[in-house]
C-alpha cells in the first residue's frame, strides 16, 4: 500500500470540486503531487450525508435538518477528478442515520466515480454513537460496549448488502481500545478486507491548551500509535492488513498556530514511520476544513500548508514495497533504514531532542541530503561530500534528515 493517504469530509470535497463539470486544476495537481494517494470520503460527515435528492421534503426534526445532501453533480465531478489523478477511492456510508436505500445510492455513486479501485466503510466511529460527550469515553461499563458492538454488527450487516462486491474497510473506531476483545468478532462477521482505526495523539475537543508545539514534537506524539500494536495483531490473525484510516495532529480539527506550522510536518514523518514499524500498512491524514488540513482551497486555488510538503516527501521516501527498519547504535538520534527493490537504501536520522546532535558516517561518495525542520516550511536539500572517507552531520533540534533521497 502507499504509506500515506487522505481522508476527507464529503462536504469539504464537494466545496473543493467547485461548480464546473470538472474540478479546478489546482485540486488535480495537488493530488498528483501527493502521489495520487488513496482518497477516502469519511469523517463525521459520513454519518450526516444523504444522497442527492433524498431530502427533498422540509425537515421534520432537528436531526433531519442537520443532514448534508450531496450535490447532484458530486459523483460525476469526482469521476472527472479521479480520471485525471487515478487515486483509489474509499466511500463511507451513513450507518447512524441512514438506511439501506441511502447506502445503495452512495455506493452506486462511488462505483460510477471510481477509476482505480473502490472500498466501502459502514459508519464512522461507531464506538461513539451513543456517547453524549468525550468525558464519557472512560466511564461506560464493559457490558455496554459489548451491547454497542452487537448493535453495530446488526446495522452494519444489514447495510453490507449495499456494497455490491466492493472491499469492506472498518470499523473506523475513534478509541480502538474500547472494543478490544470484540475486534476479532467484528472483522470476522463483517468480512473486513482491511481493518481501519483512527488515532489522534493530541486532543483539542474539550480544550486546546494541551495542543502545543512542544507537545506535538514530543516522543509521545510521535509514538502514540504503538499502543495500537494489538490492532495489527488482530488483523494479522485474520490475514488482512491494518491501516490508520484517519489521523492528524489533534482531534476536533487541530489548533491554529500548531497544526498548521512546520512542526506538523516533522510530527507527520515521525508518526508515519512509527506506524509502519508497528505494522500498520498505511496512514490517512484527515481534511475537515480545520487548522490541521495539509491544504485548503480558496476560490479554486490551492493553499498549501507545511504538512502537505511532508506528505509529498513521505510518499517519495517510502515507495510502495519499501521495507522500513529501525537501526540501533546511532547515539542521540532515531535512525531508520528504508530499502526498496531497485533503489539505493535511504537512511533517515531524526533528532527528537532539543539539542543539536552530531553523527559520523563512513563513506567516500557524495550523499544527497534532505531536511525537514520545525523552523521553516518545506523540504530543504543539498549534497554533502565526505572528507577523508568520513561524513560529519550536525542535526539541528527536532529535525529530520534523509540521506540518499
Amino acid at each position: 500500500m502507499p504509506p500515506v493517504g487522505l481522508s476527507i469530509e464529503y462536504s469539504v470535497l464537494a466545496e473543493y470540486l467547485g461548480s464546473g463539470a470538472c474540478p479546478p486544476q489546482g485540486l488535480v495537481e495537488v493530488l498528483q503531487r501527493l502521489g495520487s494517494p488513496p482518497l477516502a470520503l469519511a469523517g463525521d460527515s459520513q454519518d450526516m450525508t444523504a444522497p442527492s435528492g433524498a431530502l427533498s421534503e422540509a425537515p421534520a426534526s432537528w436531526e433531519a435538518a442537520t443532514l448534508y445532501p450531496l450535490p447532484a453533480a458530486f459523483w460525476s465531478q469526482l469521476h472527472c477528478l479521479l480520471s485525471a489523478t487515478h487515486d483509489p477511492l474509499a466511500a463511507g456510508v451513513n450507518a447512524e442515520r441512514g438506511a439501506l436505500g441511502w447506502a445503495q445510492q452512495i455506493v452506486a455513486g462511488a462505483q460510477s466515480a471510481a477509476t482505480n479501485g473502490l472500498e466501502v466503510s459502514i459508519g464512522n466511529e461507531p464506538d461513539l454513537y451513543d456517547l453524549p460527550d468525550y468525558a464519557s469515553l472512560a466511564s461506560r461499563p464493559v457490558g455496554e460496549d459489548v451491547a454497542a458492538v452487537n448493535l453495530y454488527l446488526q446495522i452494519a450487516s444489514h447495510l453490507r448488502q449495499s456494497i455490491a462486491g466492493a472491499a469492506l474497510i472498518g470499523p473506523e473506531l475513534a478509541v480502538a481500545s474500547r472494543w478490544r476483545g470484540q475486534l476479532p468478532r467484528v472483522i470476522s462477521q463483517l468480512g473486513l478486507r482491511t481493518v481501519g482505526v483512527h488515532e489522534y495523539p493530541l486532543s483539542a475537543c474539550a480544550s486546546s491548551r494541551a495542543v502545543t508545539l512542544h507537545g506535538l514534537l514530543s516522543a509521545y506524539a510521535a509514538n502514540a500509535v504503538r499502543k495500537l500494536a494489538w490492532v495489527v495483531a488482530d488483523a494479522n490473525a485474520a490475514r488482512v492488513p491494518a491501516i490508520l484510516s484517519e489521523v492528524n495532529s489533534a482531534s476536533c480539527g487541530g489548533v491554529a498556530g500548531v497544526s498548521d506550522r512546520p512542526a506538523a510536518g516533522v510530527w507527520a514523518v515521525r508518526f508515519v514511520l512509527s506506524a509502519l514499524k508497528t505494522g500498520f500498512r498505511e496512514v490517512r491524514f484527515h481534511l475537515s476544513g480545520g487548522a490541521y488540513d495539509p491544504f485548503v482551497m480558496r476560490a479554486g486555488a490551492v493553499l498549501e500548508r507545511p504538512l502537505e510538503s511532508a506528505l509529498v516527501a513521505l510518499n517519495r521516501w517510502l515507495p510502495v514495497g519499501a521495507t522500513v527498519q529501525s537501526l540501533a547504535g546511532v547515539h542521540g538520534l532515531v535512525a531508520t533504514s528504508v530499502s526498496s527493490p531497485g533503489s539505493v537504501a535511504e537512511l533517515i536520522l531524526d533528532n527528537e531532542t532539543p539539542h543539536r546532535q552530531v553523527a559520523k558516517l563512513v563513506g567516500s561518495l557524495p550523499v544527497k541530503v534532505e531536511a525537514l525542520a520545525p523552523a521553516h516550511a518545506g523540504i530543504r536539500g543539498g549534497t554533502l561530500t565526505p572528507r577523508h572517507g568520513r561524513l560529519r552531520l550536525r542535526v539541528a533540534p527536532n529535525t529530520v534528515l534523509v540521506l540518499g533521497a
